[in-house]
């Protein structure tokens, strides 16, 4: 029965999914086939309970640049950081630009070149099989996330993902356009957060950044919507590998 299930399983991913014909449409942007999705196995794994007690770590999640040449790099942030978490709990093969159309499908923006809205990253990352954690407060409301709540998360093994202001952040002090930005937050410090960067084009740089934690809070709280974030991954998910000094 269990060729059974993965029909199931199959057909509600296929009730879900936009539908790839929308590409034809829009040409230069898509390739006959896509989206793929990852195959969520119809038995889940048991839950892991793990909590990561080290004073300095930083979760493995890797790295995916923003810049591709594409058309949409300048906005892609959002797409490109699901993309790194995505990688990270072994659910590759999902092209940026088809992350992008998924989000925008929803936000009702396809085609345009503005930035992606956080709420729309986490219903792509919930139906290719990655639960999060925000960004709603009870009411509907936007949850303003504390630092507290992020250190406890990454504890967890799961990765954060706020909205900051570009121009507070270490090393862009001095960038004209009053840009919001995501980052991947992906580990601590005693006094600050590791980070994964898509606006950056190397690997070794862009999952390497470190920001105080007084100047992250600055850089959540100065944004479009003060304190958004958005956790991701469950005990059910598998856990990331931790480095630690």
């Amino acid at each position: 029965m269990r060729w059974l299930a993965t029909l199931v399983v199959v057909a509600w991913v296929q009730a879900v999914t936009p539908s790839a014909h929308a590409w034809e449409h829009w040409p230069g942007e898509w390739n006959p086939g896509r989206p793929h999705l990852a195959l969520v196995d119809a038995v889940a794994p048991p839950p892991t309970t793990r909590r990561i007690e080290q004073d300095v770590f930083r979760l493995e999640v890797p790295f995916r640049t923003q810049k591709d040449g594409g058309p949409w790099q300048v906005s892609n942030c959002g797409p490109a950081t699901l993309g790194m978490v995505l990688d990270g709990f072994g659910l590759g093969g999902q092209p940026t630009d088809d992350l992008r159309y998924r989000a925008h499908w929803y936000q009702g923006t396809v085609g345009s070149r503005t930035g992606t809205a956080l709420e729309h990253i986490a219903q792509v990352a919930g139906d290719l099989g990655v639960p999060t954690i925000g960004p709603y407060a009870e009411g509907g409301r936007f949850h303003a996330w504390s630092l507290d709540e992020i250190r406890e998360q990454l504890r967890l093994g799961r990765p954060v993902m706020p909205l900051i202001r570009l121009y507070l952040l270490p090393g862009k002090e001095n960038v004209g356009p009053r840009w919001g930005h995501y980052i991947l937050l992906t580990g601590l410090t005693e006094d600050g957060f590791f980070y994964n960067d898509s606006l950056q084009t190397d690997f070794a740089i862009g999952t390497s950044g470190w920001i105080p934690a007084v100047q992250l809070e600055r850089a959540m709280y100065s944004s479009h919507f003060p304190g958004q974030a958005l956790a991701f991954g469950s005990p059910r998910m598998p856990p990331l590998k931790v480095w630690t000094p």
